[in-house]
Protein backbone atom coordinates (compact mmCIF):
# COMPACT_ATOMS: atom_id res chain seq x y z
CA UNK A 1 0.00 0.00 0.00
CA UNK A 2 2.57 2.25 1.16
CA UNK A 3 4.15 1.54 -2.59
CA UNK A 4 0.90 2.55 -4.38
CA UNK A 5 0.70 5.45 -2.15
CA UNK A 6 4.48 6.23 -3.47
CA UNK A 7 3.87 5.94 -7.64
CA UNK A 8 0.85 7.88 -6.74
CA UNK A 9 2.10 10.45 -5.06
CA UNK A 10 5.30 10.81 -7.56
CA UNK A 11 2.85 11.07 -11.03
CA UNK A 12 0.03 13.35 -9.62
CA UNK A 13 1.05 15.76 -6.66
CA UNK A 14 -1.30 14.83 -3.77
CA UNK A 15 -1.21 18.11 -2.20
CA UNK A 16 -1.47 19.93 -5.33
CA UNK A 17 -4.73 17.89 -6.08
CA UNK A 18 -6.42 18.41 -2.96
CA UNK A 19 -6.21 22.30 -3.14
CA UNK A 20 -7.33 22.31 -7.10
CA UNK A 21 -10.17 20.16 -6.59
CA UNK A 22 -11.09 21.90 -2.95
CA UNK A 23 -10.90 25.38 -4.64
CA UNK A 24 -13.12 24.13 -7.89
CA UNK A 25 -15.47 22.79 -5.89
CA UNK A 26 -16.14 25.86 -3.75
CA UNK A 27 -16.28 27.99 -6.93
CA UNK A 28 -18.86 25.86 -8.39
CA UNK A 29 -20.83 25.94 -5.42
CA UNK A 30 -20.57 29.63 -5.50
CA UNK A 31 -22.00 29.63 -9.04
CA UNK A 32 -24.72 27.31 -8.17
CA UNK A 33 -25.93 29.53 -5.51
CA UNK A 34 -25.51 32.79 -6.91
CA UNK A 35 -27.34 30.95 -10.28
CA UNK A 36 -30.14 29.26 -8.11
CA UNK A 37 -30.81 32.72 -6.41
CA UNK A 38 -30.66 34.83 -9.52
CA UNK A 39 -32.77 31.90 -10.89
CA UNK A 40 -35.90 33.71 -8.49
CA UNK A 41 -35.56 36.98 -9.54
CA UNK A 42 -39.25 38.03 -11.49
CA UNK A 43 -37.57 40.56 -13.93
CA UNK A 44 -35.50 37.66 -16.04
CA UNK A 45 -37.26 36.61 -18.45
CA UNK A 46 -38.09 32.79 -18.60
CA UNK A 47 -35.35 32.00 -21.24
CA UNK A 48 -33.12 33.64 -19.06
CA UNK A 49 -33.90 31.70 -16.24
CA UNK A 50 -33.82 28.50 -17.62
CA UNK A 51 -30.39 28.83 -18.37
CA UNK A 52 -29.96 30.17 -14.99
CA UNK A 53 -31.76 26.77 -13.58
CA UNK A 54 -29.19 25.10 -15.95
CA UNK A 55 -26.50 26.86 -14.51
CA UNK A 56 -27.49 26.41 -11.10
CA UNK A 57 -27.81 22.42 -11.53
CA UNK A 58 -25.05 21.23 -13.69
CA UNK A 59 -22.63 23.60 -11.36
CA UNK A 60 -23.97 21.40 -8.09
CA UNK A 61 -23.36 18.39 -9.65
CA UNK A 62 -19.79 19.17 -10.71
CA UNK A 63 -18.88 21.26 -7.40
CA UNK A 64 -20.09 17.87 -5.61
CA UNK A 65 -17.46 15.34 -7.73
CA UNK A 66 -15.06 17.47 -6.97
CA UNK A 67 -15.61 18.39 -3.52
CA UNK A 68 -15.65 14.23 -3.27
CA UNK A 69 -12.26 14.32 -5.37
CA UNK A 70 -11.36 16.82 -2.99
CA UNK A 71 -12.25 14.65 0.14
CA UNK A 72 -11.31 10.85 -1.14
CA UNK A 73 -7.49 12.30 -1.88
CA UNK A 74 -6.92 13.55 1.25
CA UNK A 75 -6.69 10.02 1.98
CA UNK A 76 -3.58 9.88 0.06
CA UNK A 77 -1.66 12.47 1.21
CA UNK A 78 1.35 11.73 3.47
CA UNK A 79 2.41 15.29 4.96
CA UNK A 80 -1.18 14.99 6.90
CA UNK A 81 -2.39 11.59 7.66
CA UNK A 82 -6.31 11.44 6.73
CA UNK A 83 -7.76 8.48 7.39
CA UNK A 84 -11.65 7.64 5.16
CA UNK A 85 -12.64 7.40 9.12
CA UNK A 86 -11.31 10.81 9.26
CA UNK A 87 -12.65 12.33 6.19
CA UNK A 88 -16.36 10.74 6.65
CA UNK A 89 -17.31 11.26 9.90
CA UNK A 90 -16.83 15.27 10.82
CA UNK A 91 -15.17 16.70 13.97
CA UNK A 92 -12.79 13.33 14.03
CA UNK A 93 -9.85 14.67 12.16
CA UNK A 94 -7.13 15.67 14.18
CA UNK A 95 -5.92 18.65 11.38
CA UNK A 96 -8.43 21.29 12.57
CA UNK A 97 -11.01 19.39 13.88
CA UNK A 98 -14.15 21.83 13.66
CA UNK A 99 -13.28 23.20 9.58
CA UNK A 100 -12.66 20.23 8.37
CA UNK A 101 -15.86 18.69 10.24
CA UNK A 102 -18.04 21.84 8.87
CA UNK A 103 -16.34 21.12 5.40
CA UNK A 104 -17.56 17.43 5.55
CA UNK A 105 -20.89 18.37 6.52
CA UNK A 106 -20.92 20.99 3.53
CA UNK A 107 -20.46 17.86 1.01
CA UNK A 108 -23.30 16.47 3.03
CA UNK A 109 -25.91 19.29 2.66
CA UNK A 110 -24.92 19.77 -1.22
CA UNK A 111 -25.25 15.79 -1.57
CA UNK A 112 -28.74 15.81 -0.19
CA UNK A 113 -29.57 19.10 -2.20
CA UNK A 114 -28.58 17.36 -5.62
CA UNK A 115 -30.38 13.61 -4.15
CA UNK A 116 -33.45 15.78 -3.71
CA UNK A 117 -33.31 18.13 -6.52
CA UNK A 118 -35.66 16.24 -8.90
CA UNK A 119 -38.42 15.04 -6.10
CA UNK A 120 -40.38 18.18 -6.06
CA UNK A 121 -43.83 16.31 -7.08
CA UNK A 122 -42.94 13.42 -4.25
CA UNK A 123 -41.62 15.35 -0.92
CA UNK A 124 -44.43 18.74 -1.83
CA UNK A 125 -43.05 21.98 -2.28
CA UNK A 126 -43.01 23.00 1.28
CA UNK A 127 -40.71 20.29 2.23
CA UNK A 128 -38.18 20.44 -0.96
CA UNK A 129 -38.32 24.51 -0.43
CA UNK A 130 -36.79 24.19 3.11
CA UNK A 131 -34.51 20.91 1.92
CA UNK A 132 -33.22 23.60 -0.39
CA UNK A 133 -32.54 26.24 1.80
CA UNK A 134 -30.06 24.24 3.41
CA UNK A 135 -27.77 25.61 0.25
CA UNK A 136 -27.28 28.84 2.07
CA UNK A 137 -25.68 27.23 5.27
CA UNK A 138 -24.36 24.83 3.39
CA UNK A 139 -22.39 27.10 1.00
CA UNK A 140 -21.03 29.87 4.26
CA UNK A 141 -19.59 26.34 5.75
CA UNK A 142 -17.79 25.56 2.37
CA UNK A 143 -16.58 29.12 2.39
CA UNK A 144 -15.41 28.75 6.45
CA UNK A 145 -14.03 25.80 5.52
CA UNK A 146 -11.83 27.37 2.73
CA UNK A 147 -10.73 30.02 4.52
CA UNK A 148 -9.46 28.63 7.99
CA UNK A 149 -8.54 25.10 6.28
CA UNK A 150 -6.84 26.26 2.86
CA UNK A 151 -3.25 26.79 3.26
CA UNK A 152 -3.38 29.27 0.02
CA UNK A 153 -5.99 31.62 1.80
CA UNK A 154 -2.75 33.88 2.79
CA UNK A 155 -1.98 34.40 -0.66
CA UNK A 156 -3.93 37.82 -2.03
CA UNK A 157 -5.54 35.95 -4.98
CA UNK A 158 -7.36 33.52 -3.12
CA UNK A 159 -8.30 35.83 -0.19
CA UNK A 160 -9.43 38.11 -2.49
CA UNK A 161 -11.80 35.22 -4.74
CA UNK A 162 -13.14 33.97 -1.27
CA UNK A 163 -14.14 37.35 -0.42
CA UNK A 164 -15.43 38.84 -3.14
CA UNK A 165 -17.71 35.77 -3.90
CA UNK A 166 -18.93 35.54 -0.20
CA UNK A 167 -19.99 39.35 -0.77
CA UNK A 168 -21.93 38.52 -3.89
CA UNK A 169 -23.71 35.59 -2.40
CA UNK A 170 -24.97 38.18 0.29
CA UNK A 171 -26.21 40.57 -1.81
CA UNK A 172 -28.32 38.61 -3.97
CA UNK A 173 -29.92 37.35 -0.55
CA UNK A 174 -30.12 40.84 1.02
CA UNK A 175 -31.30 41.50 -2.85
CA UNK A 176 -33.90 38.50 -2.68
CA UNK A 177 -34.71 39.05 0.61
CA UNK A 178 -36.26 41.98 0.15
CA UNK A 179 -38.06 41.73 -3.02
CA UNK A 180 -39.78 38.68 -1.81
CA UNK A 181 -40.85 40.99 1.15
CA UNK A 182 -42.07 43.62 -1.28
CA UNK A 183 -43.72 41.16 -2.80
CA UNK A 184 -45.64 40.11 0.41
CA UNK A 185 -46.71 43.67 0.98
CA UNK A 186 -48.29 43.82 -2.18
CA UNK A 187 -49.94 40.57 -2.30
CA UNK A 188 -51.47 41.39 1.51
CA UNK A 189 -52.07 45.05 0.72
CA UNK A 190 -54.08 43.99 -2.90
CA UNK A 191 -55.82 41.62 -0.50
CA UNK A 192 -57.04 43.91 1.71
CA UNK A 193 -58.18 46.25 -0.68
CA UNK A 194 -60.12 43.26 -2.57
CA UNK A 195 -61.98 43.05 1.17
CA UNK A 196 -62.54 46.61 1.48
CA UNK A 197 -64.14 46.85 -1.92
CA UNK A 198 -66.45 43.87 -1.41
CA UNK A 199 -67.07 45.11 2.25
CA UNK A 200 -68.03 48.42 0.81
CA UNK A 201 -70.23 47.19 -1.64
CA UNK A 202 -71.96 44.78 0.46
CA UNK A 203 -72.88 47.98 2.58
CA UNK A 204 -73.25 50.12 -0.03
CA UNK A 205 -74.85 48.63 -3.27
CA UNK A 206 -74.60 50.12 -6.24
CA UNK A 207 -77.91 52.28 -7.25
CA UNK A 208 -79.75 50.57 -9.96
CA UNK A 209 -80.90 52.85 -12.68
CA UNK A 210 -84.71 52.35 -14.42
CA UNK A 211 -85.85 54.37 -17.17
CA UNK A 212 -83.02 57.33 -16.80
CA UNK A 213 -84.12 57.20 -12.56
CA UNK A 214 -81.35 56.07 -10.39
CA UNK A 215 -83.34 53.43 -8.08
CA UNK A 216 -82.22 52.95 -4.38
CA UNK A 217 -82.15 49.56 -2.93
CA UNK A 218 -83.81 49.72 -0.01
CA UNK A 219 -81.20 48.37 2.16
CA UNK A 220 -79.11 51.20 1.24
CA UNK A 221 -81.38 54.13 2.29
CA UNK A 222 -80.72 54.10 5.77
CA UNK A 223 -76.81 54.72 4.80
CA UNK A 224 -77.21 56.92 1.54
CA UNK A 225 -79.67 60.42 1.87
CA UNK A 226 -82.27 60.45 -0.12
CA UNK A 227 -82.91 64.10 -1.62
Amino acid sequence: MATLLAQFSAHFPVWNTIRAAGLTSYLLMFVSVAAGISHSFSFFKPKRKKQFLLVHQSSGWFGLLFGMIHGLVLSFDQSIHFPLSDILIPFTSDYKPISTGLGTISLYILFVLIITSDFIKQLGRKTWKAIHFLAFPGYLLALYHGITSGTDTQQPLILGMYSITGCIVLILLFYEFNTSQLLRTKKSSGKLKNALYYRVRFFYPRPAWNDGYCVIPPSAKSVIPVT
